[in-house]
């Protein structure tokens, strides 16, 4: 089983590849940089100062299951997302869609909270209009 229940088939050798290429020209774009900590691992990073921020996800995938919902998944790169939270989802520059999380799985298990560096499914209420690249951010509360 997947994302909320969803069997998952298993990558082929050219989303591998691609997951692959994506990942070297990331480190190489930090190494370039001089960013010292892009060639550490995710779980050895120092993270405690940037966790506590609002969350943000870039999305990979879109699944709509019948009767949970539409399931966003993809890599959280800033703060925390939790469950309850209020999200917008941001095309480009403008927000185009605003929903909650109802629910977060991550490795086939179901998780209160998503931080830095996890691979997640996002359960979110509604149906919203989310395609691959879309961010969804925290709403700020004005």
């Amino acid at each position: 089983m997947g994302w909320f229940g969803r069997k998952r088939d298993a990558p082929d050798a050219s989303e591998m590849l691609r997951a692959y290429n994506e990942a070297e020209a990331a480190r190489l774009n930090g190494l370039a940089a001089g960013s010292a900590s892009s060639t550490l691992p995710p779980s050895t990073l120092s993270t405690s100062g940037v966790i506590m921020g609002d969350g943000e996800l870039i999305v990979e995938d879109v699944f709509t299951i019948t009767g949970r919902g539409l399931v966003v998944t993809g890599k959280v790169n800033v703060g925390r997302l939790r469950v309850g939270d209020a999200v917008a989802v941001v095309r480009g520059a403008s927000e185009i869609a605003s929903t909650e999380i109802t629910g977060i799985e991550m490795f086939r298990k179901r998780a209160d909270e998503a931080v830095i560096g996890d691979m997640v499914g996002l359960l979110l209420r509604g149906t919203v209009d989310v395609a691959r690249g879309d961010v969804i951010r925290v709403a700020t509360s004005a």
